[in-house]
């Protein structure tokens, strides 16, 4: 009977053990989920410390150079929520259809203009034209070669 109680202990020491590994993997998985998350804004701004003088990226064109696709909004609040003293050309990003977010007239919008067109970005009727100035630069889509107007 002694050994019955023995072989018991042990099978539920083991047990034990095998429970506590298993917790301190998925610790370590938790951890290694909390990282990336926290790296995410590093991600989002080391992609706009890339953006080329004289080019622009809308706000999806980064999220998708920093590996977040459909993350556009991210990237907006990444960079709202960003202290000014870093040194970081924010000013490049700007929409999908080519106009800077802030209201139009709005100091920040004039600041943000006048960095661009400092840099040699031409505004058209308030737009970029992402074709010239876009970054980084996309191969036309089919539906852009297939119903091309010449």
């Amino acid at each position: 009977m002694a050994r019955g109680k023995q072989g018991r202990r042990q099978a539920k020491t083991s047990s034990k053990k095998a429970k506590a590994k298993s917790s301190s993997t998925s610790a370590a998985k938790q951890s290694a989920a909390v990282t990336s998350a926290n790296d995410i804004p590093g991600r989002i701004l080391a992609a706009v410390r890339r953006i080329p003088r004289g080019k622009v990226c809308s706000y999806g064109d980064v999220a998708d150079v920093a590996g977040l696709p459909r993350r556009a909004r991210l990237v907006g609040t990444v960079l709202r929520q960003t202290p000014a003293s870093r040194d970081l050309p924010w000013f490049r990003v700007i929409n999908a259809g080519g106009r800077i977010s802030f209201p139009a007239g709005s100091d920040a919008y004039k600041r943000q203009r006048s960095k661009l067109e400092a840099e040699g970005v031409v505004f058209i009727g308030g737009r970029v034209d992402l074709k010239k100035y876009g970054w980084p630069s996309r191969e036309a889509e089919l539906d852009e070669l297939l119903w091309k107007m010449d």
